[in-house]
């Protein structure tokens, strides 16, 4: 901030100076034009030193409305660079920190498939995704809705034969499956799900 001021000062300083010489040439070129009486030198400099006054005058309070100027615009900074984060974005600390437990929890079925040996005329029903290793079966679908065939992208309605590697999908409980019609077959399955006779 006081270099502004220094800044500020020289530069006024400099346009003062100017502005004297200027007027003090123009003074002595007009000092006696035609009929104009001529003016004696005292006078000149009286008026010279009053201009002097006036424009330093000037210059002082201009100097103090920018400094106060100035002294605002760096207390705003300094009190907005010191003010705290407001009490609703700190962290809490360590020994106030709160672990939320929930009641009761149900554990999410697993993300593994299981590998079933299934024997012939037995089903596999649930909620779950099925796919058939090794083996014949036949779609189980004691409503009107069959189960996805993802892999064919297929709607496979009761009595069905399921393709081997084809990926199916039971969305609900419901009945819905597979049922073995080879002696015995391999079957994984992802989800909730029974084997029933």
């Amino acid at each position: 901030m006081n270099k502004r001021k220094t800044l500020l000062i020289a530069m006024l300083a400099v346009f003062l100076t100017l502005s004297v010489f200027v007027f003090a040439v123009f003074a002595e070129e007009t000092a006696y034009a035609g009929s104009d009486l001529p003016v004696s030198e005292s006078y000149v400099l009286r008026a010279i030193h009053a201009l002097e006054e006036r424009v330093y005058s000037k210059i002082d309070t201009m100097i103090e409305s920018v400094s106060e100027r100035l002294d605002a615009m760096q207390a705003a900074l300094d009190a907005q660079q010191t003010t705290p984060p407001a009490a609703d974005t700190q962290l809490p600390s360590d020994d106030t920190a709160q672990t939320t437990v929930p009641e009761a929890t149900v554990p999410a079925p697993s993300m593994e498939y299981t590998v079933l040996h299934v024997m012939k005329g037995q089903s596999v029903v649930g909620s779950c995704e099925i796919i058939l290793r090794s083996g014949t079966a036949a779609a189980l679908c004691p409503g009107a809705n069959g189960i996805s065939d993802l892999t064919a992208g297929a709607d496979l309605m009761a009595n069905t034969e399921i393709s081997t590697n084809h990926l199916l999908l039971v969305p609900r409980n419901d009945g819905r499956g597979i049922t073995v019609t080879s002696t015995d077959a391999y079957v994984m399955v992802r989800g909730n799900y029974t084997v029933t006779d």
